[in-house]
């Protein structure tokens, strides 16, 4: 992974942790697949299950949201 890949994974993480504190899971699926566009990018598999796990933080999320 170059630095600019390594930069927008980054950027990524942020945006995820700021959605996620604020409960707010609405628009991460395009976040999402830009992660999981570096991930198979690079062939990277921690990235990748990094991505599954972020997918099902706000997979719960949403679940719970709808449930209120």
């Amino acid at each position: 992974m170059g630095y600019r890949e390594a930069r927008e994974v980054a950027r990524i993480r942020q945006e995820l942790r700021e959605r996620l504190m604020s409960e707010r899971h609405e628009g991460t699926a395009e976040v999402l697949a830009r992660l999981r566009h570096l991930a198979d990018l690079d062939g990277i598999p921690e990235l990748k299950r990094e991505y599954e796990r972020w997918k099902l933080r706000f997979e719960l999320l949403a679940g719970s949201a709808r449930n209120n």
